[in-house]
């Protein structure tokens, strides 16, 4: 994957992270929180 693509990723997940926090699902504010933070692993190894 392309390292705009894996940052983009990240951001729409961060977003739904935000956004279902606003709602009240505090397991899918977790868990979409933890799917933005690893793709900052992602862009690590991508960007090498």
């Amino acid at each position: 994957m392309s390292s705009w693509l894996i940052i983009f990723t990240g951001f729409v997940y961060a977003y739904v992270a935000i956004e279902q926090g606003y709602r009240g699902n505090v397991g899918m504010l977790i868990a979409y929180t933890g799917y933005a933070f690893a793709n900052i692993g992602l862009y690590m190894l991508a960007s090498k």
